[in-house]
């Protein structure tokens, strides 16, 4: 009886760790690595080696449990260090799209482009990733600072969008694509009100506050 319920609760593991696995893959692109794919597969193998093969030498069982051990040990460790990956991006996104300084527009790129005609305004492009620690750094120091946000807000329609999520892929594409397929971040832009590039902000480097401030004087 004792057995049945170790081998139920072991089947119920690795299906728990079998569906976090597929859940992480589909939801976001950068898990489709060979690793994260082989710890997937080593998880199916232990299944099938636990249920279905059971010798009855004493040095093949050790042997068994050794791989089964392994086994686990090496995917559920993958599986954890991408569930944790996965989450420092969500977490790191929060914080990036967190603005209280900078007011960045809400809508389509279209719909912003329109409203920078009318208001003749030029377009501030922020093209971030949950992943990207200068895009974080930049987020947190240099927009939160009063000089920098208060001319964005009253000189600039501002947009900022995630490279990987929605909209902000293709928008990525477009303005991103001297660099294919080795984007850089964050990017940067100063738009004209019909889309077309004015200023790489980041064309030598990221700015910091001083550079920041310097450089949108001549905008003000």
């Amino acid at each position: 009886m004792k057995k049945h319920h170790f081998k139920n609760l072991f089947y119920t593991i690795i299906s728990i760790l079998g569906l976090v696995s597929f859940y992480l893959i589909f939801s976001y692109d950068k898990f489709l690595e060979i690793k994260f794919v082989i710890a997937i597969l080593v998880l199916f193998l232990v299944l099938i080696l636990f249920k279905y093969f059971n010798p009855k030498s004493t040095i093949i069982k050790i042997l068994k449990i050794l791989l089964i051990c392994s086994g686990l040990f090496y995917s559920v460790m993958i599986i954890t260090n991408k569930f944790l990956y996965f989450t420092n991006i969500q977490i790191n996104r929060n914080d990036i799209n967190s603005h209280p300084y900078v007011n960045f527009e809400k809508h389509n790129f279209q719909v912003s482009l329109a409203k920078a005609k009318k208001e003749n305004k030029l377009i501030f492009l922020d093209i971030y990733t949950g992943w990207c620690g200068p895009c974080l750094h930049f987020s947190k120091t240099v927009l939160k600072d009063k000089d920098v946000s208060q001319t964005l807000n009253s000189k600039f329609i501002n947009l900022k969008y995630d490279a990987e999520v929605g909209e902000g892929i293709e928008i990525n594409q477009k303005y991103n694509k001297s660099f294919y397929p080795s984007y850089i971040y964050p990017t940067i832009l100063i738009l004209d009100s019909n889309g077309n590039i004015i200023e790489d902000v980041c064309k030598n480097d990221i700015p910091d506050t001083k550079t920041m401030r310097d450089l949108l004087k001549k905008y003000k």
